[in-house]
């Protein structure tokens, strides 16, 4: 049989004490396995029996993606963070920086604001500052010629939601541009669920 997966390459942007919390330990239950290195994370999970083998880039800044091209070479997905009570945190964002991030990328990808409501996913005291609204965020992602504007407020669903966005949009794509290689790679990953049976989470 073979082994045939598709390939994500993930690059999330923000805050690293935010980001890598969030968006890590919700893929770990659904990960068939996963490694880590100091640049990025990798797993591998099933969503509707294809095996999708994705690599996480954590960085703080676009500037960061856009002077670490020649290693990372390809992204798939972008998602951009903000802290919904830090207004300042959404003006890293220039439509200039994510243009230029576009062009060296020659990225056609997923493109994902988020907004993350840091209060409610850890507890933290009411701030005063002032909160970015939905509708900001949603001006935003317009602004920047992005796709999706999410906002999460619970870490299991809202992360679980948006993570299923992104393997449906891939798949979709991957079943109807190869349709025999779809069905190989469906093959191998359910000789993978039937090998873990049990052993973790379904999308």
């Amino acid at each position: 049989m073979k082994k045939i997966s598709y390939s994500l390459r993930i690059g999330i942007v923000g805050n690293k004490d935010y980001t890598s919390i969030i968006f890590l330990d919700e893929i770990k239950q659904f990960a068939i396995n996963n490694s880590s290195s100091e640049s990025y994370s990798d797993f591998l999970v099933a969503v509707e029996d294809i095996p999708i083998k994705i690599k996480v880039y954590f960085v703080q800044n676009l500037e960061e993606l856009i002077t670490d091209f020649n290693e990372i070479e390809k992204l798939d997905v972008i998602i951009l963070t903000v802290n919904l009570f830090d207004p300042k945190s959404i003006y890293q964002y220039s439509k200039d920086i994510v243009e230029e991030f576009n062009e060296i990328y020659y990225f056609q990808g997923v493109s994902i604001l988020v907004g993350l409501d840091t209060e409610h996913l850890f507890k933290k005291q009411a701030s005063k500052n002032l909160r970015i609204s939905r509708y900001h965020l949603e001006e935003i992602t317009r602004y920047l010629n992005l796709i999706y504007c999410y906002e999460i407020y619970n870490k299991n669903e809202d992360i679980i939601e948006i993570y299923k966005k992104i393997f449906n949009d891939f798949i979709f794509r991957f079943r109807y541009s190869n349709p025999e290689l779809f069905e190989q790679a469906q093959l191998y990953g359910k000789s993978l669920v039937k090998e873990y049976n049990g052993q973790f989470k379904h999308f």
